[in-house]
């Protein structure tokens, strides 16, 4: 750990690889999808394609790895009001302009290919456009423009609720783990019941929770102990009501604090083509919608992709363009935004 002015957080192989498949379960559950389920369930097996179409659950191991790595991040620190909104400056830095570029995509392509084929496709208006660009657009009701960004919308949520809650807690830090198993419980409570208003993270926040927990209660036994009960419960609950949302969240959550107590962390999951995965993660998630709908319409109009083959070389085509296009957001967009960000200090000297 660095100084109290630098939040430096080392990477780890394992959580890189987590996000990186997670990440490429979302891809393929939205490429595997529609009109291509059918088509692909042949070429590739009706079990197959059932996995792959449960790749939705990644949303929600990206849940879980965002608060655990977070709590990484903030580490030990006693957080002002102050370092909570530098804190936040810096999440926004790092990961708006990956955003942004996405969002100008989604605006740009539309607008060309109305110009280029003068057909009337849907093109998002600036209203909207300005609406996506500050994350407000569950909280007005505003249709996505692209069916991932919601999922930003509840990132965003908790990061700024968690730095509060630790600022607000600062007198009396040491309990602040119990505070956030508590709010853990309740958001379980509330998520299995829909019981939420529309927009906000709360039905979310026990998963953002049990990744925080996971890493802020490895070295407390008590503390622990009581994490393990509240996976032990989400999984309870997921079964109960038939979600599996819970069930995910709980795996993925005792994965995790199973590899921080030992150096699973570094040794698990060290492989190479996992861990550049992980590194483009963001960009895959952000581009596969745009990238793909692009390369499916286009390589599918030189391959018959109703054909089980032909099908199989549209959703590569698409897996690998998506990929390249994660790797070039990555070199030129977002490594510059993650330099920017680490430039802004926790604390003012």
């Amino acid at each position: 750990m660095s100084d109290g002015n630098a939040p430096a957080r080392r990477r780890y192989a394992f959580v890189d690889s987590m996000r990186g498949l997670a990440a490429c379960a979302v891809m393929l559950y939205h490429y595997t999808g529609g009109d291509m389920r059918a088509t692909l369930s042949e070429a590739l097996s009706c079990e197959v394609v059932h996995i792959l179409h449960g790749g939705w659950l990644g949303v929600q191991v990206f849940f879980v790895l965002s608060g655990f790595v977070i709590a990484s991040t903030v580490g030990e620190r006693a957080i002002t009001f102050a370092g909570a909104a530098r804190f936040a400056l810096r999440r926004q830095v790092r990961l708006d302009p990956p955003y942004w570029f996405s969002l100008a995509l989604s605006t740009l392509i539309p607008l060309f290919w109305r110009w280029r084929l003068h057909d009337h496709r849907p093109v998002p208006s600036l209203s909207r456009v300005a609406v996506h660009l500050v994350y407000l657009q569950e909280f007005l009701r505003v249709p996505e423009i692209q069916p991932i960004y919601w999922t930003l919308t509840i990132e965003v949520q908790f990061y700024l609720a968690l730095v509060l809650a630790l600022a607000l807690l600062r007198p009396v830090r040491a309990h602040a783990a119990w505070a956030i198993l508590a709010s853990a419980a309740w958001s379980l409570h509330e998520s299995m019941a829909w019981h939420f208003l529309h927009g906000w993270f709360i039905p979310h926040w026990y998963l953002f929770a049990l990744g925080a927990l996971a890493w802020w209660t490895r070295q407390r036994p008590a503390a622990f102990a009581a994490f393990l009960t509240l996976v032990a419960w989400c999984g309870v609950q997921g079964r109960l009501h038939d979600r599996p949302e819970p069930v995910a969240g709980a795996l993925t959550a005792a994965t995790l604090a199973l590899a921080s107590r030992g150096s699973g962390l570094e040794r698990w999951l060290p492989w190479r083509p996992t861990v550049f995965l992980g590194t483009v993660s963001y960009g895959i998630y952000l581009l596969h919608p745009i990238v793909g709908g692009q390369v499916r319409w286009h390589v599918g109009r030189l391959v018959n992709a109703r054909s089980p083959s032909g099908a199989l070389v549209v959703t590569a085509c698409a897996v690998a363009a998506t990929v390249l296009c994660a790797w070039l957001l990555h070199v030129v967009i977002e490594k510059p935004a993650i330099s920017l960000a680490a430039r802004i200090r926790w604390h003012r000297d």
